[in-house]
């Protein structure tokens, strides 16, 4: 797994800018990639925020089930 670093999403200095012009001038991408080492933190990164657990009442064939009910 990899993460991708986009120089355009960073909030740039003056002086980062104008490097970043010399950038697009020499090279052909904005993007750079580094291999994911601590796996541990990306669990974290991709875990939701909460540990919310969502019931559903909801049933496919609601009249199927009452059909069954009706015949027991």
């Amino acid at each position: 797994m990899y993460i991708v670093k986009n120089l355009k999403d960073y909030n740039l200095s003056h002086k980062q800018r104008i490097f970043a012009g010399y950038l697009k001038d020499n090279v052909d991408s904005f993007v750079c990639y580094e291999k994911v080492t601590n796996r541990g933190a990306m669990r974290r990164y991709f875990a939701p925020d909460n540990q919310f657990i969502e019931y559903s009442t909801a049933i496919a064939e609601p009249a199927e089930l009452l059909a069954r009910a009706i015949v027991s």
